[in-house]
């Protein structure tokens, strides 16, 4: 574990009876960083969080916070955590809830009321903070949570799917504070499943693919790495064989999407020809297409993202 590191974990595994949910995790992460973990559905990044946060032991590995092997009391108060379960008091108002946390991590009555004044504002939530959270609605008490989580401006704050529930003005907030967090020297870690928001927050993303950590860095640098990286969307009238433009030199991933507007599309990430480029990877997609019977309504060329990355890496799509 380096000097400046908040947090190191060193080949960290962790089952469930036969179940593997982390296989040799390795990570580290240093104060003032906001760290994405992106993977789908059970690639572990709830567990790891649960491990990080001292709810769950490692059944292989080691986890060091600030240096320590072990989370006593004092560390515990430096973390604030936000999870998919939301326990709240439902007879109790949403700002008598918020005391209680506050209050049990130490914060004097003069600290914590203008602190939780704040984050009230912040969200929009004063106007139904003396109400009971049991007639609040689902986004509403998810932000009640994130209030919870940083009502005593943690050192190291943990949040699983932390937009979820939380409308657009609300997410906007939301990542204001944590890069407020940062910005005051917290390490921010969050699980997420939209990569458009990992590229937009995260200084480092880290990708999960069945426990493992298949990929990190930042976001950036990542899509980079992909190098002559292609991603070709196209909009067809009449119908193909997607999985046949799989066997096309240079193909790497072929995807059904539907855009905003509820049409379908077709989106092939792959690259480009070392000497021909793009055009001849793209003459090479068109006449496949054209060859199978489908007509071409509309077609876009551009560079891939950080979702792109996550299904080249992950090895889906094909």
């Amino acid at each position: 574990m380096n000097s400046g590191d908040v947090l190191a974990l060193d080949g960290v595994s962790r089952s469930f009876g036969s179940i593997a949910a982390l296989r040799g995790v390795t990570l580290a992460a240093g104060e003032g960083e906001i760290i994405g973990l992106l993977g789908g559905n059970g690639s572990g990044k709830s567990t790891l969080l649960r491990l990080i946060a001292g709810l769950l032991r490692p059944g292989d590995g080691a986890i060091a916070w600030w240096g320590q092997s072990r989370l006593d009391r004092a560390s515990f108060k430096e973390i604030g955590v936000l999870f998919d379960h939301l326990g709240h008091w439902d007879p109790l108002t949403g700002y008598e809830n918020a005391w209680y946390f506050a209050r049990s991590y130490g914060l004097t009555p003069e600290t914590a009321r203008p602190r939780l004044d704040m984050l009230f504002n912040r969200l929009d939530l004063q106007e139904r903070q003396d109400d009971p959270v049991a007639t609040y609605s689902y986004g509403m008490r998810r932000k009640l949570a994130l209030i919870e989580a940083l009502a005593h401006a943690p050192r190291l704050l943990l949040l699983d799917e932390p937009s979820m529930g939380l409308d657009y003005h609300a997410r906007l907030t939301l990542y204001t504070l944590l890069q407020d967090a940062a910005g005051a020297g917290a390490t921010v870690i969050f699980a997420s499943n939209d990569m458009h928001e990992a590229a937009a927050l995260a200084t480092r993303v880290v990708l999960l693919r069945d426990g493992r950590v298949i990929a990190t860095g930042a976001p950036s640098v990542l899509i980079r790495s992909l190098d002559r990286a292609v991603r070709i969307d196209i909009r067809l009238t009449s119908p193909i064989f997607p999985d046949r433009l799989n066997g096309i030199p240079g193909v790497e991933g072929v995807s059904e999407e539907t855009d905003s507007r509820g049409t379908p599309f077709l989106r092939i990430l792959g690259r480009a020809d070392p000497d021909g480029g793009t055009s001849a990877f793209l003459a090479r997609v068109v006449t496949e297409v054209v060859e199978q019977g489908g007509r071409i309504g509309g077609l876009e060329v551009s560079a891939p993202s950080l979702g792109d990355l996550f299904l080249h890496s992950a090895g889906e799509g094909r």
